[in-house]
């Protein structure tokens, strides 16, 4: 069976862009969650251990 592409109806690319907004949100509270971690961790061991049981990955830049 073939895959047709369709064009996005206003209802579907409505939410894709919803989607895309709540990822990109969701990505800036980990940033922001995992800097905060950083700044109250005691060394990075502590870091490592704390960003992993919240799930987490080291902030960039």
């Amino acid at each position: 069976m073939r895959s047709e592409q369709r064009a996005l109806s206003p209802e579907n690319s409505e939410f894709a862009r919803a989607r895309i907004s709540a990822e990109r949100g969701l990505r800036h509270q980990q940033h922001q969650a995992a800097i905060t971690v950083a700044g109250r961790a005691h060394d990075a061991n502590d870091l490592r251990g704390l960003l992993a049981m919240l799930g987490l990955e080291a902030a960039r830049g």
